[in-house]
């Protein structure tokens, strides 16, 4: 019990409360997941939980903490429940909704817990291995060998497990990684087969591996808070317990799964709930679109708009003049490059405009604009570019997401703006603002943009103008002639 009374989430209390039912835990482990942070239980378990709800799966996820620390044992405490909270709006509504989460089967750790964790792979209905160990995880470490046990590496846990399961002559497992990098099932395989030659486990499990186990190519996106610190026990009060693994995310939510369409559609239904779970042959067409039409246009708020006096993103959606600047990037800069179709751009276009005005978070632009200069490389570029090379010019508005960048690490907001980013990086800047011409100069520094941007005709001038315009008359003007 706490101070104000509430009991702590527990199997007794969600069986009491008609949340769930004992037969919850029974359900088969069909699942063995790496990771047990906020985001895999708030995008993977929930997705998991409509299915078990609609009778479309039957089974239970076995969740393991990757690394030495976590919150396994922190969710095992209550019974491997936990409440998800979705807040946002959805097709222009507004979505609160509050749902207990039961089909979590069991909590380890593959450092403390390691031969039960090796036992996952006797179990005869586990089909399924998914993971979100961050960008990082998805690498090998020089140290581990056949004997390193625990390994240090994700790719060297994960092997331990296949091998025991080819040892037992179990069937293999559709393997779907979520680590935010491209290729991400390409590269878990070919990292795993790497392994598989240094610790001398022989070409019949080679062949198993490759032929018996299916990698899948992924993207998500969720935006997932996280635990909401802030309003805790009004949350608390309003559920009629202590969760201390409760989970706040958006209500959209997109799997996109290349591989074989047929398996998971077979495995994991959820097209059958209308939840977005999109299996098609390449992932490279809805990774461009995420990073260019909802990370780009983050990118240029966070350049323009803070320039404006506008600090977060709901902010931004409200402000007269920055949301159709916005709106116009999208459409008539963004979306003619990318290859996806139309109607199906605009209508992703219009789903991101309602994820920034969600009323429920503040997201400020000074956290998306920490290292602005990389993400603009990354995100915006490549659009600006393509936009020169299909013969529609230079883009005003991302010129000016540039130039907003440019004058802001230059120094010249004179600390109106926070910048953060690396030392080095923002020294570049700096020095090139000395200069009688800054423009060409930080525009032709290829170990900032990867090229010498002074190659594009017109950028330099046009990106000095707006320098030039913005110091003398502030940035909103400059946003409301292209709004």
């Amino acid at each position: 019990m706490t101070d104000n009374n509430l009991p702590v989430l527990n199997a007794e209390v969600a069986i009491d409360k008609g949340l769930t039912t004992a037969d919850a835990a029974k359900r088969p482990i069909k699942v063995i997941q790496f990771g047990e942070g906020n985001f895999l239980r708030a995008f993977v378990d929930w997705t998991i939980q409509q299915l078990n709800n609609n009778d479309l799966f039957g089974g239970n996820v076995a969740v393991v903490q990757p690394i030495g620390f976590g919150r396994a044992k922190e969710i095992a405490a209550q019974d491997n429940l936990y409440t998800v909270i979705l807040e946002g709006l959805k097709n222009g509504e507004q979505v609160q909704s509050r749902e207990l989460i039961d089909s979590i089967g069991k909590s380890l750790s593959a450092i403390d817990d390691w031969e039960e964790y090796l036992a996952l792979a006797d179990e005869p209905e586990a089909r399924i291995i998914i993971s979100n160990t961050t960008e990082a995880g998805i690498a090998l470490d020089d140290s581990d060998t056949a004997e390193t046990v625990p390994p240090k590496s994700y790719p060297a846990k994960l092997i331990h497990l296949l091998k025991r399961r080819f040892d037992n002559g179990l069937p293999g497992f559709l393997i779907i990684p979520c680590e935010l990098i491209a290729d991400n099932g390409d590269t878990l395989k070919k990292y795993l087969l790497e392994l598989a030659d240094k610790f001398g486990y022989g070409e019949d499990f080679k062949a198993w591996l490759e032929n018996d186990n299916k990698f899948f190519n992924t993207l998500v996106d969720r935006i997932v808070p996280g635990y909401p610190k802030d309003r805790a026990e009004e949350l608390w009060n309003e559920l009629g317990y202590v969760d201390n693994n409760m989970v706040k995310a958006e209500p959209f939510l997109l799997w996109v799964v290349s591989g074989d369409a047929e398996a998971i559609d077979e495995a994991l239904p959820a097209k059958k709930l209308g939840i977005d779970l999109v299996t098609p042959e390449s992932v490279k067409p809805y990774r461009e679109r995420k990073v260019f039409l909802l990370n780009c246009p983050h990118t240029t708020l966070a350049s323009v708009a803070r320039l404006a006096g506008v600090a977060t993103v709901g902010e931004a959606m409200n402000d007269p003049d920055v949301r159709p600047f916005i709106e116009k990037e999208m459409h008539e800069e963004i979306i003619p490059v990318l290859s996806l179709p139309e109607d199906e751009l605009n209508k992703f276009a219009e789903a991101v405009l309602e994820r920034y005005a969600n009323p429920f978070v503040k997201h400020a632009l000074d956290a998306i604009g920490l290292n602005s200069a990389a993400k603009y490389v990354t995100r915006c570029l490549p659009v600006l570019l393509n936009n020169v090379k299909d013969g529609n010019g230079l883009p005003k508005r991302l010129v000016l997401a540039l130039s907003g960048l440019i004058y802001t690490y230059g120094g010249l907001a004179e600390g109106a703006v926070n910048i953060s980013d690396d030392p080095a990086v923002v020294a570049k800047f700096e020095e090139a603002a000395k200069s009688e011409h800054y423009a060409e100069t930080i525009l032709a520094d290829a170990s900032v943009w990867g090229q010498d941007l002074t190659e594009v005709e017109g950028l330099a001038e046009a990106v000095q103008a707006n320098l030039d315009a913005i110091k003398a008359e502030g940035m909103r003007p400059l946003i409301k002639a292209l709004a």
